[in-house]
């Protein structure tokens, strides 16, 4: 018999570590976990998938950031933008001008898509993000780098007619944040 070592993100205990630190992530918005101890070759966007996402949900990655071999893993199956759950897009490019995730409805807002960003790199960079809002003790600044702006342009519009719009995670090479729809961002 051949044995294959999992990953410890594709193992129960390392899912439910990294879980345990997304869901500290999304009551807290704005601050920034390292998934790092849970990866190997893997990065922080596969380690979110791997956790958040299962049969019952549906994804769109808009720039292909998910190998083949990854997606035959999480058994996701694939739908249009404006149905998916989860969007996965690449941070540093700015989102298609029509982009339009789905933000739920007036009787079930938790339907919004949850959109995640791959970016260069979390807590470092020129864009910064002055978040406020539930989970957040005053304001808390988030800086980025290589994070196109306009994906929060257009995550103020989502989020304009709260209860409904789309939540935000985004990524870099092994660390993660979270910006709920209840977050109020103002760029610097």
């Amino acid at each position: 018999m051949i044995s294959v070592e999992l990953a410890p993100l594709w193992q129960e205990q390392g899912q439910q570590s990294i879980f345990r630190h997304l869901l500290e992530c999304n009551s807290q918005p704005g601050v920034i976990a390292n998934l790092g101890p849970w990866l190997e070759q893997e990065s922080a966007l596969l380690a979110v998938l791997a956790t958040l996402l299962d049969s019952s949900v549906t994804i769109h990655d808009l720039n292909t950031l998910v190998t083949p071999g990854d997606r035959r893993r999480l058994n996701v199956p694939d739908a249009p933008l404006a149905e998916a759950r989860f969007i996965v897009a690449d941070g540093t490019q700015a989102p298609p001008a029509d982009f339009q995730p789905h933000l739920g409805t007036l009787d079930s807002p938790e339907l919004g898509a949850t959109v995640i960003l791959q970016g260069q790199r979390l807590g470092q960079g020129r864009l910064h993000l002055d978040c406020c809002g539930p989970g957040i003790l005053g304001q808390r600044t988030l800086h980025l780098d290589g994070f196109d702006a306009a994906w929060f342009t257009h995550r103020a519009q989502w989020v304009q007619h709260f209860p409904l719009g789309a939540e935000l995670i985004l990524v870099d090479a092994t660390q993660v944040v979270f910006l709920p729809r209840t977050t109020r961002i103002s760029m610097g």
